[in-house]
């Protein structure tokens, strides 16, 4: 490892190096998850007419008396052109709900205050209760034509598929997907379908990682596994490196003899941004990269990975596809003290009670994996000379994907 620096210095190193994806037209029906690289501007204006809300009668509210009555003399179903009641007076529509309401009328009815004296009279039954707009979405209440509805950088879900559509987006510019690979290393380490020795261990931390990836829509193109053996893990790391945009890697970065990984990667031409973090856990961390690809290598043991992943991986995952402006993590409070450290931050596992209470559930150690499932996600305690936190001190919450 080379000089250890801050988990702030980390991210801002890993941001600093880390190219953009491209861009591309994405069929919109496919675009959910994606990262919207373009704006989208309202085509007409919304609502692009005066819309009624409730089905009943559309009336002029000027022509309301104390008897109440009007004639039914059309019908304005929606999906029917614009009418008009014409100059007659205390004349109706029947309107349904999102039919336009007659260009002349100016208040709607609903069904539910009226009574229908015969096939084509009706009855206010409170007159008095009656206002002009009542019951009309108006034209361009909601927003102009020409407004930015959706601006770039966002995450497109169903709501921005909505108003995406509403404005006749056939297809969307949205951030190319990366090729990733997702990579373990260790001769201890064998396949989950493997009957391991007794100084053997079935491998997890690809498939933990690809897991977290899928919840993210961005599925693992590769999982691979590199031998303790510096030759042939250098020319696998050549090949994965010349093949995928990311390469996420758990194992062999630390400071054993079989730890090959950082020579290899400065072997083959890749910057070492950094090999080293004050934190606990995951030390070890590293970022190499080149031009044309970037490696997060992570420490071996499980909640080291699982914990780097989260705190580097994810948001480095955001602003490679565009997305600057992550949600803002919730606050949980300590439910009681906990011991911190002056020199290094420290990832505590915690479960999260009711009223945003957190609990911690410390792991036994690094490679304590059974020990993660007692908790929800973790919080981020810096070093503090006092070397501890007390009850009800707040801090952010990340939760476990």
């Amino acid at each position: 490892m080379r000089k250890l620096i801050s988990p702030s210095q980390a991210q801002e190193a890993i941001f600093q190096m880390l190219a953009r994806s491209p861009s591309i037209d994405c069929p919109i029906d496919q675009c959910a998850g994606r990262i919207l690289r373009e704006h989208v501007r309202a085509d007409r204006p919304f609502p692009p007419f005066n819309r009624s809300m409730m089905d009943g009668y559309a009336i002029r509210a000027a022509e309301i008396d104390v008897s109440g009555t009007f004639k039914i003399i059309a019908q304005a179903p929606a999906g029917a052109p614009e009418l008009t009641l014409g100059n007659e007076p205390s004349v109706c529509a029947e309107i349904m709900t999102g039919a336009v309401v007659p260009s002349d009328a100016d208040c709607v009815v609903p069904y539910e205050v009226t009574r229908q004296i015969d096939e084509t009279h009706m009855q206010v039954i409170h007159p008095k209760d009656h206002a002009a707009g009542d019951f009309i979405h108006a034209y361009a209440s909601d927003r102009p034509t020409g407004e930015v509805l959706l601006a770039p950088g966002i995450r497109i879900g169903s709501r921005e598929i909505a108003v995406a559509a509403s404005c006749g987006c056939k297809t969307l510019l949205v951030s190319a997907k990366p090729s990733i690979a997702v990579v373990s290393t260790g001769d201890e380490l064998v396949d989950i379908t493997a009957t391991p020795a007794a100084h053997q261990i079935r491998r997890s931390n690809d498939l933990m990682i690809d897991a977290a990836l899928k919840r993210r829509d961005l599925p693992a193109a590769q999982l691979a596994h590199l031998p303790d053996e510096p030759n042939a893990c250098q020319a696998q790391l050549q090949a994965l490196i010349a093949q995928h945009d990311l390469i996420i890697l758990s194992g062999g970065i630390s400071m054993g003899k079989k730890d090959y990984i950082p020579a290899a990667l400065d072997a083959l031409g890749l910057h070492c941004q950094f090999h080293g973090v004050a934190q606990k856990p995951g030390k070890p961390l590293g970022f190499w990269s080149h031009p044309e690809c970037a490696v997060f290598t992570l420490p071996g043991n499980p909640l080291s990975t699982l914990t780097c992943w989260h705190q580097y991986v994810l948001p480095a995952l955001d602003h490679f596809m565009g997305h600057d402006s992550p949600p803002i993590p919730p606050q949980l409070s300590l439910e009681a003290p906990v011991k911190a450290r002056d020199d290094i931050t420290i990832f505590l596992p915690v479960s999260r009670k009711a009223n945003n209470i957190a609990s911690a559930q410390p792991a036994n150690n690094s490679g304590d994996l059974v020990r993660i499932l007692q908790s929800d996600g973790y919080i981020e305690l810096p070093p503090t000379q006092e070397k501890g936190y007390p009850a009800g001190k707040s801090f952010d919450f990340h939760l476990w994907y």
